[in-house]
């Protein structure tokens, strides 16, 4: 397999390009974005690869669109795409559409895999920094995704996009009788994926196509009905509310020293992560239908992300305020003042922490956890949308 890595040990016979055409090359939006080569992949073996110029690759006397196919080897929905969208390339094709696939691979070898999964589509070399900047410009937050772009106007900085939902828009019309699915150029939504409409009694209680109102979340993605997805602006806002109480726990701690304070936070904050866990974030768990109200108030519709890892998440929350009510409770008597002190302290510091990274920047340890280490020793399954 040939990388970027690799370029200045290979000789491309080329025609001389005068200084002229270099300075044209170099404001084509095609070399900026996928770099100046692109590495043809017609059997995925290694020996096969060659790298061709970019602007020969994407002709556009040949190709009227260009689409990208955002995956990686570690997506498990990435390699169930991955082979509707072989089926489908032909049709692409005939249509003068170039499919480019880029790797979110993580290391060389899970790229050479990739390769070797979509034999017959070209490729960008492998590039993290270039890809990195690629879902940057493009604001993709999961994979797989489809981006398809229109092959002109290449003097411009930035390639004129058609539509960003390029993968659900291949699921539902796999043979392609509405390509480029051209409603999908409305400027009011042709730079963002947008959560499916849904009304407002819905994103409150679960009911009808999205499941029952005890479900743990929506069913609202049509490409995986059996999924459930929360609203992750709802989680957000609940992360904030209980980081609010993990300040007031801290304060207690540092200066009141009040069990009182205890006894009456921990049943309430225990009920809310219990009631989320099983029931999901409305009706029964107060500070997630807070949430989800103030929710519709400030975002028209939710953004989905999956609720299966969430649990997990909150099952940790639960846990750490256990923890800290056990350590109230003992503390005076058989820790003494100061093992008190630091026990309890550190277990709310830990709390504020998680539930200021998830409501500021949204990271979520324990979705990170579940991502990074559950799936991998127990055979599990990653978020039906994965995380770039």
């Amino acid at each position: 397999m040939i990388h970027n890595s690799d370029l200045y040990d290979i000789d491309i016979e080329s025609p001389p390009v005068n200084e002229e055409a270099k300075t044209a090359a170099i404001k084509d939006w095609r070399t900026t974005l996928f770099g100046p080569y692109i590495l043809q992949n017609p059997t995925g073996k290694k020996d096969d690869t060659l790298l061709v110029p970019t602007e020969i690759a994407l002709d556009d006397s040949q190709y009227d669109y260009v689409a990208i196919f955002f995956g990686a080897d570690y997506c498990p929905h990435c390699k169930l795409f991955a082979p509707k969208l072989l089926e489908s390339y032909d049709i692409l094709k005939a249509k003068k559409c170039k499919v480019i696939a880029a790797s979110n691979d993580r290391t060389i070898e899970a790229f050479d895999n990739t390769s070797a999964k979509v034999a017959g589509i070209d490729m960008i070399p492998y590039d993290v920094t270039l890809t990195r900047k690629m879902r940057d410009l493009f604001d993709l937050k999961t994979i797989p995704a489809v981006v398809i772009l229109s092959n002109s106007e290449h003097q411009n900085d930035t390639p004129p996009i058609v539509t960003l939902d390029g993968r659900n828009k291949l699921v539902e019309d796999p043979k392609a009788t509405r390509f480029p699915w051209p409603f999908a150029r409305d400027k009011s939504t042709e730079n963002k994926t947008e959560a499916p409409v849904i009304s407002g009694w819905d994103r409150f209680i679960i009911s009808g196509k999205y499941g029952k109102w005890y479900s743990l979340g929506h069913k609202a993605n049509p490409l995986h009905p059996e999924k459930e997805y929360m609203d992750e602006n709802a989680v957000r806002i609940r992360a904030g509310l209980l980081n609010i109480i993990t300040w007031l726990a801290l304060m207690n701690v540092l200066f009141l020293g009040n069990q009182m304070f205890v006894r009456v936070v921990w049943p309430f904050v225990a009920w809310e992560f219990v009631a989320s866990s099983l029931f999901g974030l409305t009706p029964l768990a107060p500070f997630g239908t807070i949430a989800v109200l103030g929710s519709m108030l400030l975002h028209l519709q939710p953004l989905w992300k999956p609720a299966q890892p969430k649990r997990f998440a909150w099952a940790i929350g639960l846990t750490l305020a256990t923890l800290c009510f056990t350590f109230v409770m003992i503390g005076k008597d058989q820790l003494g003042a100061t093992k008190y002190t630091w026990l309890v302290g550190s277990t709310v510091v830990t709390c504020n922490i998680f539930t200021w990274l998830e409501s500021a920047c949204g990271f979520c340890a324990g979705c990170f956890i579940w991502n990074n280490y559950l799936t991998k020793w127990f055979n599990l399954e990653e978020c039906a949308e994965c995380k770039i």
